[in-house]
């Protein structure tokens, strides 16, 4: 630990000495480009990962239209033909979206272009739109808004500007230069105080695994066995859990959590992680890049906010609905960790994230969206190829009126993931009223006295099988 500190601190001082003597500091450093990618530390990290998602469509779609569509879309964006790249192909009505889900999820095709590839499959009464995007360049967000992008064009004949560039007359997006307190909560002191915390923070979580395989399934020497699964609310289901967290006040972020939670208790003792490492991600663009824009548009403006809380604490309403203020006061403020983890981000990269990954509860919710209405109402997954041996990567979206849920793991196995899932579900629609909930957790504590209680059984048995048997082998008393 002692020696992560130092080479940590002496790193990171050194690169604050750089960054605020000769780029302007943080402020200097993120407002010099259209997008935060001045580290290139963590962006050589985060181009290890592709992020992959199936789009379903309830209308079949012509071949040559989707090519055409695509290549005005990258052309209108100003992708090259080796960083975007089409393949159409067809297939049987038969085929089904978990099918299409696991089989395209850790194909290689995503290497056939440098940025963003798309794979679309025809059915006759149905298509699936497979991306996979290079995660150096763009958020979660925005491979939704590529995707969105293209379908727009196909049904419009017309591609829209997504992809900002620097000094563009159409879409240059820029961090906001006239905010002063921006600058004062970006200035050298907060950034030093952020190194010597952030050295610190290191030291205490990496030092005691350095050499593990964990870091190395970070730094992407291998790729973790990773187990996915998707799942998907109808219109009236949706319709049903928004009326009734809408009546308690109750904000779907903190529904999401608990439930989220709730499915990750609901796995064997043995593949849960009583205390994780929360991780959420906000973005800047809607709220410090100027013009302001709606987040139709492509890059990677997210930074992570987290905590690291207990599995009762984030199957708590009250503690998830307490975290999603303070969220929303950091990020409207520039306060707290937000400013922290932006510093963290743009000066010192890959040194502000602090975790080992497969302790990591990774929590998404990207509220609502939505796709081109010609669509018919769509559903929407998506998780990286590579998931960085996280504990519970967890992905929220509410697409045309539906709400869409991913969770992958590097911790729990197939089955056991496939279950929490369905339980997660299955308590989004009963527990938005609130009684469900308590009374699922009651069920899940009694589920786990009756098992704690039938291997006591079984041990005692077993002991006394074995006290019985030396009695009658040996002449000894059974005690």
């Amino acid at each position: 630990g002692i020696v992560v500190f130092c080479v940590s601190l002496f790193l990171n001082l050194w690169t604050w000495f750089i960054a605020y003597t000769y780029h302007g500091g943080a402020h200097g450093l993120a407002a010099s480009t259209t997008l935060p990618l001045s580290n290139r530390i963590i962006r050589k990290l985060f181009s290890l990962v592709d992020v992959c998602n199936v789009t379903e469509l309830p209308k079949p779609w012509d071949e040559a239209k989707a090519k055409q569509a695509f290549d005005a879309f990258r052309v209108r964006n100003g992708f090259a033909e080796e960083e975007a790249r089409i393949l159409v192909t067809t297939i049987p009505d038969t085929v089904m979206k978990p099918e299409v889900w696991h089989k395209y999820r850790m194909t290689d095709l995503a290497s056939t272009a440098k940025v963003h590839y798309v794979h679309v499959l025809t059915a006759p009464s149905k298509t699936f739109v497979v991306g996979y995007t290079n995660f150096r360049d763009f958020d979660g967000t925005s491979c939704f808004n590529l995707i969105k992008g293209f379908v727009a064009t196909y049904y419009d004949g017309e591609a829209p500007l997504v992809r900002p560039t620097v000094g563009s007359p159409e879409l240059d997006l820029r961090l906001d230069t006239e905010n002063e307190e921006l600058k004062k909560k970006l200035g050298a002191l907060p950034a030093l105080r952020c190194a010597v915390g952030t050295s610190y923070t290191m030291a205490v979580q990496y030092g005691r695994w350095l050499l593990s395989r964990e870091l190395f399934d970070a730094f992407g020497c291998a790729s973790p066995e990773c187990c996915s699964v998707i799942e998907s609310l109808s219109l009236e289901e949706t319709a049903k859990m928004t009326a009734a967290l809408k009546a308690r006040k109750l904000k779907p972020f903190a529904h999401l959590m608990t439930t989220s939670a709730e499915a990750a208790k609901s796995v064997p003792k043995k593949y849960q992680v009583e205390r994780p490492i929360l991780l959420t991600q906000v973005s800047c663009q809607s709220r410090y890049y100027m013009p302001k824009v709606e987040r139709n548009v492509c890059g990677n403006w997210l930074i992570g906010l987290g905590t690291r809380p207990t599995l009762d604490e984030l199957s708590s309403e009250s503690w998830a609905s307490k975290f999603y203020t303070g969220l929303i006061e950091h990020i409207e403020s520039f306060s707290g960790n937000a400013a922290w983890s932006f510093i963290n981000q743009t000066v010192y990269g890959m040194s502000g994230y602090r975790a080992n990954p497969r302790k990591i509860f990774w929590f998404n919710n990207y509220g609502l969206r939505s796709m081109h209405e010609g669509a018919g109402g769509v559903t929407y997954h998506w998780a990286p190829t590579y998931s960085v041996a996280t504990y519970f990567l967890v992905c929220c979206v509410c697409v045309d009126g539906r709400m869409c849920i991913t969770i992958s793991s590097s911790v729990v196995p197939q089955g056991e993931l496939q279950k929490a899932v369905e339980h997660m579900k299955k308590m989004l629609i009963e527990s938005a009223g609130g009684e469900a909930l308590s009374t699922a957790r009651v069920g899940l504590k009694a589920a786990s006295f009756a098992a704690k209680l039938r291997h006591r059984t079984e041990r005692s048995c077993a002991k006394i099988r074995r006290s019985s048997f030396a009695a009658a082998t040996f002449g000894g008393a059974a005690l």
